[in-house]
C-alpha cells in the first residue's frame, strides 16, 4: 500500500513540477515492484539492472532533446548532464539494493512457511507423517488413480501395537514412546519409496500402498509384523518383545470410497485382535471364515 501512494504522489510531482528526477524515481519504483514480485532471484536482479539502463538512457535522451513527446508529458526542463548521471547511478543503485532486501525477505518468509507446513504435517514423536498429511497424500493418490487408463488397487494397512497400555504401565511412558519410535522406524525401512506410512493416533499407524493387490499387501504386512516382533526392547535391565495386529483392506476401483475402505481395515483389525493378536487379518481371512461357517 505505501508503494501505491508513493507512485501517486510522485506522478503528481513529476507532472506538476516537470522535475525529470521524479520521473526517474517513478520508473524505478515500478521496476522495484516488478522485481520484488518475481519468484526468481536472478530475474528480480535483472529487472533492477534493466531499470538502471532504461531510465539512464531516457535521462540522456531528454538532455539531448531526443524525445519529442517529453514536452507533452511535462513542462520543458534542461537538467545538467552531471545531475542526470548522478540521479541515474543513485536511483539505479537504490533500486538494486531494495530489490535484494525484498527478495531476501520474501524467500525467508517462504522458507519459514515451508518449515511450518512440514511441522503441521509431521508427527513430532515418531517423525513420520500424521493423519492430516495422510489424507492430503490420499487425495493425490486418488487423483492419480482416477487419471490412470487402467485402474489399480490401493491397499490400506491399519496397525495397532498389542498390549501398549500394559507397556506404559509396566515400563513407563518413556519406554512406550521408544516403542512407538521403533515401530515407525520399522515402517520406514520395510516400505517402498512410493508407500506412505502415517501415525493414525495413539498406538495406531496407517499405511497406504499404491498399486498393490491383496496378495502383495499381505506380504508387506507380514514383513512389517515379523520385523517388529523380532526387535528386542530393553528397559530396567530387562528385555522384551512387542507385537502388532494388522487390519488390511483394498480399494479396488475408482468408485470406491476410501473412508469406507479404511473403516473395513479397522473392522479387520478388531478381528485380528479378537483372534489372538500379532497377526494380519484381511478379506482373505474373512472369506475363509465364511466358508467354514
Amino acid at each position: 500500500m505505501p508503494a501505491t501512494f508513493d507512485l501517486i504522489w510522485l506522478t503528481v510531482l513529476a507532472y506538476g513540477t516537470g522535475h525529470i528526477t521524479s520521473f526517474f524515481i517513478l520508473g524505478y519504483l515500478g521496476s522495484i515492484a516488478l522485481s520484488s514480485m518475481s519468484l526468481d532471484r536472478n530475474y528480480g536482479t535483472y529487472n533492477a539492472f534493466l531499470a538502471t539502463v532504461l531510465f539512464s538512457s531516457m535521462g540522456f535522451l531528454v538532455y539531448f532533446e531526443a524525445l519529442p513527446l517529453v514536452n507533452i508529458l511535462m513542462p520543458p526542463v534542461k537538467p545538467t548532464l552531471l545531475s542526470i548521471f548522478i540521479s541515474s547511478i543513485l536511483l539505479g543503485g537504490s533500486a538494486f539494493i531494495v530489490n535484494q532486501i525484498v527478495s531476501k525477505l520474501f524467500y525467508s518468509l517462504s522458507d519459514l512457511n515451508e518449515k511450518l507446513l512440514a511441522i503441521a504435517m509431521t508427527d513430532p514423536l515418531t517423525g513420520i507423517s500424521n493423519r492430516r498429511s495422510f489424507f492430503s497424500n490420499l487425495e493425490i493418490e486418488m487423483a492419480r488413480q482416477h487419471r490412470s487408463v487402467s485402474p489399480y488397487p490401493i491397499a490400506f494397512l491399519l496397525f495397532d501395537l498389542d498390549h501398549f497400555k500394559s507397556i506404559n504401565d509396566t515400563y513407563g511412558h518413556e519406554i512406550g514412546d521408544r516403542v512407538l519410535i521403533e515401530f515407525a522406524t520399522v515402517l520406514k525401512t520395510s516400505l517402498r519409496k512410493q508407500d506412505f506410512p502415517a501415525r493414525w493416533g495413539g498406538e495406531e499407524f496407517l499405511v497406504l500402498l499404491p498399486n498393490t493387490d491383496l496378495d502383495g499387501s499381505i506380504i508387506v504386512a507380514e514383513k512389517i509384523r515379523t520385523n517388529f516382533h523380532s526387535l528386542s526392547i530393553y528397559a530396567n535391565g530387562k528385555r522384551f518383545h512387542c507385537s502388532t495386529s494388522v487390519g488390511l483392506s483394498i480399494l479396488k476401483d475408482k468408485n470406491s470410497n476410501p473412508e469406507t475402505i479404511i473403516n473395513i481395515a479397522d473392522e479387520y483389525l478388531y478381528k485380528a485382535k479378537k483372534n489372538g493378536r500379532n497377526q494380519v487379518f484381511s478379506e482373505k481371512n474373512f472369506l475363509e471364515s465364511k466358508q467354514i461357517d
